[in-house]
């Protein structure tokens, strides 16, 4: 059991004694590990359930960032990783995990526990870019951007991020989408009052 709560097979249980647990109804599975049923699952614990997958190297992002910051309720597959560091990494990575070899910047990377992931801001970017393409790698993705977006410092942060790299794929289209959810939607007409 790690400080998070999450339990990982080979430590003090099996792989037979966790799944019998889940089916006494005593764990559910989160991540690659398990947890207590009755137990939150703040980012930090979500982070913690897919730690054991991850370099250091390495920060989880797109979709996989999102079920980690809560606005995806489907774990993605596969997860999406990018190199968080400056040099180039070797390291063969799990199956259950897609890489990408561009550089994360250090100001878009924070540390939930001991697993690096992309911030609330580059994941919203990230998100709204895949939304806009005409063949989105994930279908959840617009829902997961509008989940993010509710916050306007992200969204704000976001469309600065933008800013900052105008030359990104779809970035033109995504910045376009996040200022449409900046004006809001339209309000719902009143509901005529009817009295009896």
């Amino acid at each position: 059991m790690t400080v998070s709560g999450v339990l990982f097979p080979g430590g003090r249980f099996s792989v037979a004694e966790l799944q019998a647990s889940c089916l006494d109804g005593e764990l559910v599975p989160l991540g690659v590990g398990y947890l207590p049923a009755d137990a939150p699952t703040p980012p930090a614990v979500r982070a913690a359930a897919l730690a054991p997958l991850l370099s250091t190297s390495c920060a989880y992002v797109g979709m996989a960032a999102a079920w980690i910051h809560g606005a995806a309720c489907r774990l993605p597959q596969p997860l999406d990783v990018q190199r968080a560091v400056p040099w180039r990494t070797t390291r063969t990575l799990d199956r259950r995990v897609r890489f990408h070899d561009q550089e994360l910047a250090p100001a878009d990377v924070e540390l939930l526990g001991a697993t690096a992931v992309s911030t609330r801001a580059r994941t919203l970017a990230d998100l709204a870019r895949d939304a806009v393409r005409p063949d989105p790698l994930h279908t959840d993705a617009g829902r997961a951007a509008l989940v993010l977006a509710r916050d306007a410092t992200t969204r704000a942060t976001a469309i600065a991020w933008f800013a900052a790299h105008p030359r990104r794929t779809h970035a033109v289209a995504a910045v376009a989408l996040l200022r449409s959810l900046d004006e809001g939607t339209p309000a719902e007409p009143a509901q005529e009052e009817v009295t009896r």
